[in-house]
């Protein structure tokens, strides 16, 4: 194990083993529908649009319930369907479904209130892609602490830190030291084994700032940004797992601008 991951680095530290990185922009919004069915049961429905700086980003439709079986504490279950746009081609492809599930605690102190937020989710990809390369069904735990201000009345303005940690991406090793090139002598690659999904590592990093409006019990607007680090493991190889192009981890910025605004019935 220890000299395939010597081999491993040997090969990925020259071509650059940390890509360098971008800065992107995006803005997304949302309406939420909050149906409670009973005391410290509800039902929501959220739809969202994402942009980037160019084009449609993708869509999102969520259904879920949360129940909140005393002060301080609430859990939830959901699905997420994500229809991405693929503005080269005009249309939207490939969905993915996502279920997740999620328990937060709170602490008021004076007019602070902290809390914690873990989210465990799934993601099951459709479409044609390869499977040495991604993962069918991701599998991944979102971490969140918050800080919010509650002595403003209608006004909260808060900050978070968001860290998201993915259990099950490709994995695997170079076979062979010595560098090859495919039949048209335009690209280079290794033998490569294809060990499973097992590459457990934290991708993304999330700082937030926003405001929650309260404009009466019924309505609500909450105007944030956030600020993402993205740290992705993107690996390059044939159809059939067996020659590894590049591997790399290909860091981004992204700054997004967002409003969330939620109707409780």
């Amino acid at each position: 194990m220890m000299k395939r991951f010597c081999i491993l680095l040997a090969l990925l530290i020259p071509v650059g083993a940390w890509a360098q990185s971008s800065t992107e922009f995006g803005v997304r919004a949302s309406v939420e529908a909050n149906v409670k069915i009973k005391k410290g049961v509800h039902f929501y429905a959220e739809e969202e649009v994402r942009f980037t700086t160019t084009s449609l980003d993708n869509l999102r439709h969520t259904l879920g319930f949360t129940y909140k079986p005393f002060k301080g504490l609430k859990m939830g279950v959901g699905y997420t369907l994500i229809n991405s746009y693929k503005s080269s081609e005009g249309l939207f492809k490939s969905p993915r479904h996502r279920f997740f599930a999620d328990i937060s605690g709170s602490l008021q102190a004076g007019d602070f209130q902290f809390a914690i937020k873990e989210r465990f989710q799934l993601t099951h990809r459709t479409g044609s892609f390869n499977a040495y390369q991604s993962v069918p069904n991701a599998v991944a735990l979102k971490s969140k602490f918050t800080v919010k201000y509650k002595g403003f009345f209608s006004l909260e303005p808060y900050a978070s830190f968001e860290m998201r940690t993915v259990f099950n991406e490709p994995w695997g090793s170079v076979t062979s030291t010595t560098p090859q090139w495919n039949s048209k002598g335009t690209k280079q690659y290794y033998d490569y084994s294809f060990e499973g999904y097992t590459h457990v590592y934290n991708n993304r990093y999330r700082g937030e700032i926003g405001c929650d409006i309260a404009f009466d019990k019924w309505n609500s607007l909450k105007p944030f940004v956030l600020l993402d680090f993205n740290s992705d493991y993107e690996i390059d190889t044939n159809a059939e797992g067996t020659r590894l192009f590049s591997a790399a981890y290909v860091n981004s910025i992204r700054i997004s601008l967002g409003v969330s605004y939620v109707h409780n019935f």
